[in-house]
């Protein structure tokens, strides 16, 4: 059954190495130390050990294995090398055990960048599991970007010290302030648990409806849309309300955007 496993993810895996091709894309995972050529001249801090989204991993850390997997990190390599078997014993291991050990990542601008692991990130991808446990770096821009950017992104650690929590991202500066009044907190102290805890349950049942109702492709940010959704109705909608209610407030919203990303993704499909 491994086996099949790892035909599938293979059939994936060249299914997005031929998309990439004939757009004139790279058709593999970026490796972080070739984006960052002045990467040793930059400030690093040791988050530690903490649970990461797992589509927020975008690559590798240095090129090493990049071509072994394709683009949405699939594996690229075929199924009698003695890199399927490894990958498949990983996924052996996490059908029977569950995978504990955390990969090593670097996280750089909200992005993440594997220097250990990648063979786990991939089987945990494949398996649409939502996180993976982490021991992270994190590498800083220079203290001189001053782009829009890197000012949310600012703005963003100063989130990310009150509340550990990755995923919640913002496309305009000043949310994360806005965030943090609607749940009766600021930027300054750490959040009791039980805040955090409701924070990120609506914000998981936020993205869940949400995703539904756009059938995957979404033309906002789904920390903007949450946003929006939480000024609108209270954060508390997201944590009290049943399913139905949520799916009819969203198209109270946006009454058109449903229809709008419905054509968007039938345009996709026929690419």
């Amino acid at each position: 059954m491994s086996l099949t496993d790892y035909e599938k993810a293979r059939k994936l895996a060249l299914q997005s190495y031929r998309h990439e091709i004939t757009r004139g894309r790279y058709p593999y995972l970026p490796a972080l130390d070739e984006m960052l050529i002045n990467r040793s001249t930059l400030k690093e801090e040791n988050i530690g050990i903490c649970e990461i989204p797992i589509y927020l991993i975008c690559g590798t850390l240095t090129k090493g294995r990049q071509e072994s997997f394709a683009k949405n990190y699939m594996p690229l390599l075929s199924d009698e090398s003695e890199f399927a078997a490894k990958w498949i014993h990983v996924l052996d291991y996490q059908e029977n055990e569950g995978i504990q050990d955390p990969v090593k990542a670097c996280e750089f601008m909200g992005r993440f960048y594997i220097s250990e692991g990648n063979k786990r990130v991939s089987v945990l991808k494949y398996l649409e599991q939502p996180d993976i446990l982490a021991d992270v770096i994190r590498i800083l821009p220079p203290d001189n970007n001053s782009s829009k950017e890197a000012k949310i992104y600012g703005e963003f650690l100063k989130f990310f010290d009150c509340t550990g929590i990755y995923g919640i991202y913002f496309s305009s500066e000043g949310c994360y302030s806005k965030l943090a009044e609607l749940f009766k907190m600021d930027l300054i102290t750490r959040w009791p648990d039980d805040i955090i805890l409701s924070l990120k349950s609506a914000f998981y049942n936020f993205s869940r409806l949400y995703s539904e109702h756009c059938g995957g492709n979404t033309a906002l940010m789904f920390g903007d849309a949450f946003m929006i959704y939480a000024e609108k109705f209270e954060p508390e909608s997201l944590l009290n309300d049943s399913d139905e209610t949520i799916r009819e407030n969203l198209s109270q919203i946006w009454p058109g955007h449903l229809n709008l990303i419905a054509r968007l993704k039938k345009f996709c499909e026929m690419l």
